[in-house]
């Protein structure tokens, strides 16, 4: 199984080189290695030939040409684009749906809840209905997911595992007063088997606590890929930004007592990255000292770009 990182940024806010808060000119200036980041997504592949998008922002487009593997042709309205797998409904994982409307014959995988949302809250699958024609796919915990084509020898699958994280819906779905299921399971992470190798990858862009569950299925996959999105519990607080600590905001901090560095760094995973990075998180400057601590514990920060093997 193949897997290329497309974004890395997490959504919400500006994006970080053109963010005018004093905060994020300090970070970016004089640092040459401080490059435009795009939103959180990956690419993967059981086959080299066949790839799906896990999550699918407004950077699709940008995503897509920066990635050969992922370009149309040679025939008309050809592509190697699979299928679209979602961990959750936010408007910086789903809205770039609306620029996959010309994949005609896409599948799309993800929870009941979140296919309900796209029905409603943000009807972005009724408002596609004469430009697409998707196939829905549901991912449901405690139920394995085969994604992608076998082959003559019964293999070239992607097996998911589906990992409830948060019942926390999206802000535009909490102002739907109407909302009938306020309580399902909203955001997952997944485990992305390749029954081929026999390894596996953990995919977690957003946590906010580590159940016994969450935790198990990280202690058992080779690669981690895990929410990195504030370095600190009080981060965006201390900007004025906003008065809600990384928790309140869905995510656990890195650093700090439960931070995901003290969790992670005990596994035994082959890497461990983190992924989902806000503007404002000091990792995502090159000479940082909290930089520095994380690669000294182990601990990888995904860049676009970055491929693996699992």
């Amino acid at each position: 199984m193949r897997v290329r990182v497309l974004g890395v940024a997490a959504g919400g806010g500006f994006p970080q080189w053109n963010c005018a808060c004093p905060n994020c000119r300090g970070v970016r200036e004089g640092d040459e290695a401080l490059q435009p980041l795009l939103q959180s997504s990956l690419a993967v592949s059981p086959n080299e030939q066949d790839w799906y998008l896990i999550n699918t922002g407004p950077d699709v487009g940008r995503q897509i040409e920066s990635f050969a593997a992922l370009h149309a042709g040679p025939e008309i309205r050809n592509t190697p684009l699979a299928g679209v797998i979602l961990t959750d409904a936010e408007l910086d994982h789903t809205i770039g749906l609306l620029s996959l409307r010309e994949g005609s014959h896409l599948k799309i995988y993800g929870t009941s809840t979140v296919r309900k949302c796209l029905h409603s809250a943000f009807p972005v699958i009724p408002m596609l209905k004469n430009y697409c024609s998707w196939e829905w796919r549901i991912l449901s915990p405690g139920t394995k997911q085969r994604v992608g084509r076998m082959d003559e020898k019964g293999e070239g699958t992607i097996v998911i595992d589906t990992v409830p994280v948060s019942n926390k819906p999206p802000l535009y779905a909490q102002c739907d007063k109407k909302n009938p299921y306020p309580n399902d399971e909203w955001e997952v992470g997944l485990l992305l088997h390749n029954e081929r190798s026999g390894k596996c990858l953990a995919y977690f862009p957003t946590l906010d606590t580590l159940t016994p569950e969450i935790e198990a299925v990280l202690e058992k996959a080779d690669i981690l890929m895990v929410d990195g999105t504030f370095w600190s519990e009080d981060e965006l607080v201390k900007m004025g930004a906003t008065t809600r600590n990384a928790r309140d905001m869905g995510h656990l901090p890195i650093n700090g007592p439960s931070g995901i560095m003290e969790k992670i760094a005990s596994y035994s995973a082959e890497r461990k990255i983190l992924i989902h990075i806000n503007n404002s998180n000091p990792i995502l400057k090159q000479d940082s000292k909290e930089r520095e601590i994380v690669k000294q514990v182990g601990i990888e920060i995904a860049y676009e770009g970055m491929e693996l093997e699992v």
